[in-house]
């Protein structure tokens, strides 16, 4: 009897979160495209999951669980990878001039300060932060 104890211990150890997770009923709700896109832009709004916010609006509470979503400015998130990508590329141009023993000219050392100047932005947008 201690064996199967032991075997049903391990096996709810190696299931995952989502399996342990108390809350097993699922609602489906039909929406239109656009009722759907205002219920996202409302719940990142509140900085919850479009579920934590539906249970808060609904139930009034938002659950024990409930996390807040990241709250990213798209945008500034865009220009930043574009200006990242722009800047990924000319550092690779450098790196083979250095691989072939040429020095770095100070178009390289501004192309360097324009990727960390990238970097930052794209930190920024994903804290959430109006850079």
């Amino acid at each position: 009897m201690s064996g199967n104890t032991r075997q049903q211990q391990m096996a709810e150890r190696r299931r995952s979160g989502s399996e342990r997770r108390r809350r097993g009923a699922i609602v489906p709700v039909r929406l239109l495209d656009e009722e759907r896109d205002a219920l996202r832009e409302k719940a990142q709004a509140a900085g919850l999951t479009v579920g934590a916010y539906l249970r808060q609006a609904g139930l009034g509470y938002v659950g024990l669980r409930a996390r807040r979503a990241p709250r990213v400015n798209a945008v500034l998130l865009s220009q930043a990878i574009a200006a990242l990508n722009k800047a990924g590329s000319n550092l690779n141009q450098i790196a083979r001039r250095g691989n072939y023993g040429m020095g770095i000219d100070p178009e390289a050392a501004q192309t360097i300060s324009e990727t960390r100047a990238a970097v930052q932005q794209i930190v920024a947008a994903t804290r959430g932060d109006q850079a």
